[in-house]
This record gives structure tokens, C-alpha cells and sequence, in this order.
């Protein structure tokens, strides 16, 4: 008889065990949280050129530099922490159902406060929440 091998790096047996909708998702946030990552890291680099343009268009109150290079910085982090949650659930891990909603929500309880952002973004933080907690049962 062949003996299945149990250790960490037996991606055929987590992909046979992973649902196909699971899959797609996971593949689809994994592109949109690692560019927005991306992006933010690339903003981190350049935060003394992007706070300089904001200090010269803001409108009336202009924040502080160091204001700027935390939304940067808190932007990465949470996008970062989003993305390695989504590489846990596609190793069909609960913990990174957890890592993702805790970041996702946080993400979107700032938008939510925050009046100049559309409500309706929000829903792009929520909405996977919800979807990937259909799968909670499955994860390990």
C-alpha cells in the first residue's frame, strides 16, 4: 500500500482538500492584498516626496509629515497582515482566517470614520469576511 505523507509541504493533498471556490478566492486576494502591499511599501520608500505633496495641495489643515508616514506605515502593516492571513487560509489554516479579519476589519472601521472615503469600499473588506467564514469549518 502507498503511504500518504503528512508533512507541511504536501500541497497536493491540501489542494485535493481545498474546495474550488476557496481556491479562487484565495488566488484573486492573494493579486489585490500583495499589490496593494506592494504599492504601500513603495509609498514607505518615497513618504518624505508623497508628504511634501501633501503639505502643498492639502486643503486647510495639513497633516504633519509624521502623520503621513504613519497612515504609510499603518496601511502597509494591515495589507501585509491581510495577505499573510490569506496565505494561511490557503495552507487552510484557521489562524489565518483570524490575521485576515482582524486586519480586514480594522481597515474597514477606518473607512467607515472616515468621511472622505465611500462606504461602498468598504464592502470590498467586509465581503471576503464573510465569504472566507463559510470555509471556517474546513480550516485546521
Amino acid at each position: 500500500m502507498e503511504e500518504i505523507s503528512t508533512t507541511p509541504g504536501n500541497t497536493q493533498e491540501e489542494a485535493a482538500k481545498r474546495p474550488f471556490l476557496l481556491t479562487v478566492l484565495c488566488l484573486f486576494f492573494f493579486v489585490f492584498f500583495g499589490l496593494i502591499s506592494i504599492l504601500f511599501l513603495f509609498a514607505l520608500l518615497y513618504s518624505g516626496s508623497i508628504a511634501d505633496m501633501v503639505l502643498r495641495y492639502a486643503p486647510e489643515n495639513p497633516p504633519a509629515r509624521i502623520t503621513v508616514l504613519f497612515y504609510i506605515l499603518g496601511g502597509f502593516l494591515l495589507h501585509a497582515l491581510s495577505l499573510a492571513g490569506i496565505i494561511l487560509i490557503w495552507k487552510m489554516r484557521r489562524l489565518g482566517y483570524i490575521l485576515f479579519s482582524i486586519s480586514s476589519l480594522i481597515i474597514a472601521a477606518y473607512q467607515l470614520f472616515e468621511t472622505q472615503i465611500s462606504p461602498l469600499t468598504t464592502v470590498f473588506y467586509i465581503g471576503p469576511i464573510l465569504v472566507f467564514g463559510l470555509f471556517i469549518k474546513k480550516l485546521k
